[in-house]
């Protein structure tokens, strides 16, 4: 006995529902990984500057992640600020 599985294709009014349903999904974990990031780099403002060193970013760039939009992830930029850096001191030396 031979089992085949027919893919439909959803279409029409119940596409349009599925498709803002998985944006409205996708916006809201999205809204939730940030929210979680932005606490996370809040908290890394409590670390002393040598700390803050170790990892690769100062306070300034602390400040410059938090104050992106609470739509995007701050831990993005924090992320391209400390790669940044980390090229610039692999370029000096």
């Amino acid at each position: 006995m031979t089992t085949t599985t027919r893919m439909t294709e959803v279409t029409g009014f119940t596409g349009t529902i599925a498709s803002l349903a998985s944006l409205a999904v996708s916006f809201v974990n999205r809204m939730i990984v940030a929210r979680r990031n932005r606490k996370t780099i809040l908290s890394l403002g409590e670390w002393n500057d040598s700390m803050l060193h170790d990892i690769g970013v100062t306070r300034a760039d602390l400040h410059s992640a938090i104050g992106t939009s609470l739509l995007d992830d701050p831990s993005e930029r924090l992320g391209a600020l400390a790669d940044v850096r980390s090229r610039v001191r692999s370029a000096t030396r």
